[in-house]
């Protein structure tokens, strides 16, 4: 078992906390197996705080580990937040990465972990492998030149000749190196070139100046950055900062950039569902009690986790009123309050940065509007009757401090209505005159349970990786090998000749050569012949589409899904159908469990869903 194992990483949270993430963590697992060919280029990872990046690293890192094959050695450095000298600050990212490299050709994850070893104790670890005998060599090139330093041979120059040794060792040696480094954009600000007795000093600056620089450490690697031997994979939760780290400066056009993103609320329940069984044993919640919860959220982890945690008195997770309470006590007195408080004050100058400030709360509070959306800055100056441009001024500073996000020269709000419920809480008691903003997510919810059945069937598709599944889980008696899709959503299907189709979700295999279509019913009675008739209708229109475009014909399996099962005529049309899968309600949640779903796909009260 995974969790028997002695990791390289000590992970943060319990095993069962990973929820999800499924199809990123594949796509970091395969930039990691390309590094051997040379086929993965530098890339960050960029997310809000408490999205759960690191947590995603320390996996990756546990996962690749164990993969000999791949001949590519994880390098990963956490940044922290302390003054350093550079001169001990090279000392530490030298060792971590000959001890990091030697662990993983001898596949030692004690010796991965263990951070008291020195360079020197290196030099005496027991190995016949031909790349640690090499490593070797470079420990005692390092040692040498860090502790008998030639006159020209200054600490900088040093740090600048580390850089590339990753590179070079992964070239003689032929064992690859992942330089993976978390919250990269750190490393502009706690490192700095000085002699140790100055640290004191910079630590008094420090306080009265948390943006205080140091030695721009990124920029150095701009080689580093393009290597094929050695690619660098880098995160930060400070979103700006990163970016602009990654994207412009010395390093502009080395990374690609993947933005992480909350969890789909399916996932978002399986998590809540979880924290409480670790956390608060004997506090239950139902399957539409958790979707609930985590459609409130937007499926951010640590959201649920604070409900979970909550301090709230009764706490308690039956109804939606339950729930609604245990939120709205979170984001006015609890974690979340704490959270997004603590970072209102660390981005004082940015937030309340105003010659009006009247005029800058009402700003930040029409902003709210925009929950995962373009800002509308004519708009919010239209409602509040000010200039453009001091609306203009309010947003570069709210990105700035990490508010909103910027992609193709617009502002975008986060998607995060627990945010924007904080923001109201703050300033709407203090302003008059303005229009209330309703942040309520029942709209939401409804829609949410009207394409649950869609939302579930895609979410597990996208979680498919060639396992063999139990052919009752889609009518039939064969064991059913599922493919890794490269693309799954829902999709409109239109030929020349035919009608416009609706897709309920689409599934592309690599190569375009296979793809699924399913037609999604949630609802308590039987999908009727009319439901299939009309899923071979749209397989007829991609077929001519692709014809159409002058494109190959791609084979089609069809996927029917019905929480109602299927009336007499359905199943006798599908049944020796090898094109045609048919999954009723004991089936998709055969399935759904099978991809970490820890409870029964419900069917709401309601049976007005018709997904």
């Amino acid at each position: 078992m995974y969790d028997e194992k002695i990791l390289p990483v000590e992970e943060m949270v319990a095993y069962e906390e990973f929820t999800d993430r499924v199809e990123i963590l594949r796509e970091l697992d395969t930039w990691v197996k390309n590094i051997q060919r040379m086929a993965a280029p530098s890339t960050a990872i960029i997310s809000p705080r408490r999205m759960g990046k690191t947590v995603l690293l320390d996996r990756l890192v546990n996962t690749v580990f164990f993969k000999p094959d791949y001949r590519v050695a994880p390098f990963y450095f956490r940044m922290k937040r302390k003054e350093t000298t550079l001169k001990e600050f090279l000392l530490e990212y030298a060792t971590t990465f000959f001890r990091q490299y030697i662990a993983y050709c001898n596949q030692d994850p004690l010796l991965y972990g263990n951070r008291t070893i020195s360079p020197e104790q290196l030099l005496d670890y027991p190995s016949g492998h031909e790349a640690v005998s090499l490593a070797k060599q470079f420990i005692e090139d390092f040692l040498t030149a860090y502790y008998h330093k030639r006159p020209f041979d200054d600490t900088m120059n040093q740090w600048d000749g580390f850089i590339c040794v990753p590179e070079r060792l992964a070239s003689y040696s032929g064992v690859r190196v992942a330089v993976i480094i978390d919250e990269f954009q750190d490393m502009k600000f706690y490192v700095h070139d000085v002699e140790k007795n100055s640290l004191k000093q910079i630590i008094k600056e420090r306080r009265e100046d948390p943006d205080l620089r140091g030695t721009n450490l990124p920029a150095t690697y701009d080689r580093q950055a393009q290597s094929r031997k050695a690619p660098m994979l880098v995160s930060g939760s400070a979103v700006t900062m990163i970016f602009t780290t990654v994207m412009g400066g010395a390093l502009g056009g080395r990374f690609d950039f993947t933005y992480l993103k909350p969890l789909s609320i399916p996932d978002g329940a399986t998590l809540l569902r979880r924290l409480l069984d670790i956390y608060v044993p004997g506090a239950a919640v139902s399957p539409e009690s958790a979707l609930y919860a985590s459609a409130q959220v937007g499926g951010h982890p640590y959201y649920l986790y604070c409900l979970a945690m909550s301090k709230c008195e009764d706490k308690k997770f039956g109804e939606e009123g339950d729930i609604d309470r245990l939120i709205r006590y979170e984001i006015e007195h609890g974690k979340i309050y704490g959270f997004w408080q603590t970072h209102f004050d660390g981005n004082r100058e940015h937030i309340n940065a105003d010659s009006d400030e009247t005029l800058g709360r009402k700003i930040i509070y029409y902003f709210t509007r925009y929950n995962n959306r373009p800002v509308d800055t004519k708009e919010i100056a239209e409602t509040l009757r000010v200039p453009k441009k001091a609306v203009e001024e309010k947003i570069e500073r709210l990105y700035l401090a990490d508010l909103v996000w910027r992609s193709a020269a617009r502002y975008y709000t986060f998607n995060d209505i627990c945010l924007m419920r904080f923001i109201k809480f703050v300033y709407e008691k203090d302003l008059e005159g303005i229009d209330e903003i309703d942040l309520g997510q029942q709209n939401l919810f409804s829609t949410l349970k009207g394409r649950f059945l869609e939302i579930v069937v895609q979410v597990t598709m996208m979680k498919f990786n060639h396992e063999t599944l139990d052919g009752k889980f889609f009518g039939k008696s064969d064991r059913i090998r599922v493919p890794l899709f490269q693309f799954v959503d829902t999709k409109y299907a239109k030929g020349v000749r035919t009608p416009q189709y609706n897709i309920d979700v689409y599934g592309m295999e690599p190569g375009g050569k296979r793809v699924w279509i399913c037609e999604c019913k949630y609802r308590k009675t039987r999908m009727g012949i009319s439901s299939l008739e009309k899923l071979e209708q749209a397989a007829e229109a991609i077929r001519q589409e692709a014809g159409d475009a002058g494109r190959p014909v791609p084979e089609i399996q069809m996927w029917l899904v019905s929480t109602g099962g299927f009336t007499g005529d359905v199943l006798g049309g599908a049944k020796d159908r090898d094109d045609i899968f048919f999954s009723d309600h004991e089936g998709i949640n055969g399935i759904f469990r099978m991809y970490g779903g820890n409870y029964r796909i419900p069917v709401f009260k309601q049976d007005d869903s018709d997904g």
